[in-house]
């Protein structure tokens, strides 16, 4: 059995913890008895938010950081499918039939951004870890650019990959607060009628897409400065 460790070992552990219990305990789902006629889904509901959650709690539990790196990519692969299915979603019937012009990310409840705050969280405390080893940076370093900006931590440059992830956050958040759905502020009894529709969902559109393109942005920018520190390497 894999040899673990206390999450509250260390700051960003504890945070992690509790960021995984707000997960647990707020909506993932935003509620439409209109539309999807479901009740809101909590975390502690749904099998997928408590795989991700024990995924997320593992990662700062697991001695051998090896094993903590799988952990945390687990976790973001659940977070970008349900991100996924939500932008998915909202092109079936049952929502393209109403008059509201709705994007994936008017559905992502406040549990899934407790879950996303615990993943940064957890990829720093990853980061880190790797940093204060005694080995040269290999194959994590990709795996850790899955998490935009912390492939940099690991490379000790904690202010520039902190740059990249703060604003990759800020404009996720961006997005949502621009939703007329105003999904981290729903009523646990969802909205039973719709917002009057907005003229453009350019608010909502242009902020992810430049999320997506500072994600990308940030590998580039971890491979130039990989390459740029071996060549510094190999010529002392």
């Amino acid at each position: 059995m894999p040899k673990l460790r206390s999450p509250v070992a260390s700051p960003l552990g504890l945070v992690t913890l509790a960021c995984a219990v707000a997960a647990l305990l707020t909506p993932w789902t935003v509620t439409i008895p209109r539309v999807n006629g479901a009740e809101a889904t909590f975390g502690v509901q749904s099998p997928i938010a408590w795989l991700a959650v024990l995924a997320l709690v593992a990662s700062v539990m697991l001695v051998r950081i090896d094993l903590g790196l799988v952990a945390m990519l687990v976790t973001e692969a659940i977070l970008v499918a349900w991100y996924a299915w939500a932008m998915w979603i909202v092109t079936t019937p049952a929502y393209v039939h109403t008059d509201f012009p709705f994007v994936g990310t008017d559905l992502v409840g406040p549990g899934w951004y407790a879950a996303a705050a615990g993943l940064l969280s957890a990829a720093a405390s990853i980061a880190r870890r790797y940093r204060d080893g005694d080995f040269p940076p290999g194959a994590e370093l990709w795996w850790l650019s899955a998490v935009p900006g912390f492939a940099l931590v690991r490379l000790d440059r904690m202010a520039l990959g902190l740059s990249w992830a703060g604003l990759i956050v800020f404009l996720l958040i961006v997005a949502t607060l621009a939703s007329p759905m105003a999904p981290l502020f729903q009523p646990l009894s969802g909205f039973p009628d719709l917002p009057a529709a907005p003229p453009t969902r350019d608010g909502t559109w242009v902020p992810l897409l430049l999320a997506v393109a500072a994600a990308l942005l940030s590998i580039v920018n971890t491979a130039v400065l990989r390459r740029r520190l071996r060549r510094v390497s190999t010529a002392s």
